[in-house]
C-alpha cells in the first residue's frame, strides 16, 4: 500500500497499541511524536524499523499531542506500509 491520506488514522494521544494492526490493515498513521534520536534517524532513512514502516514528516509543532514515550510531541509524522 502506498500512503493514503484517504485511508488514514490519526493518533495524537500518544496510545500506538494498535499500529500494528492498523499497519497490517493498510492505514495510513498520522502521529504526533517527540523528535528524538530515534525518530530523527528514521525520518533521515525515511522508513521505521521499529514499525518496519515508511515514515515521512508532516510538520513540527510544539505541543501536537503526546509521543507513545509519553512526552509531549513536537512533530507529526506519517506512518505507513508499502
Amino acid at each position: 500500500m502506498a500512503k493514503d491520506l484517504n485511508n488514514m488514522i490519526e493518533i495524537l494521544d500518544g496510545d500506538f497499541s494498535n499500529i500494528e494492526n492498523l499497519l497490517t490493515e493498510g492505514k495510513t498513521i498520522l502521529a504526533a511524536v517527540e523528535i528524538g534520536e530515534y525518530v530523527s534517524s528514521s525520518l533521515n532513512k525515511g522508513f521505521s524499523d521499529h514499525f518496519n514502516a515508511n515514515m515521512e514528516l508532516k510538520e513540527k509543532k510544539e505541543n501536537i499531542g503526546i509521543c507513545g514515550c509519553g512526552k509531549p510531541a513536537n512533530a507529526l509524522i506519517y506512518i505507513w506500509r508499502n
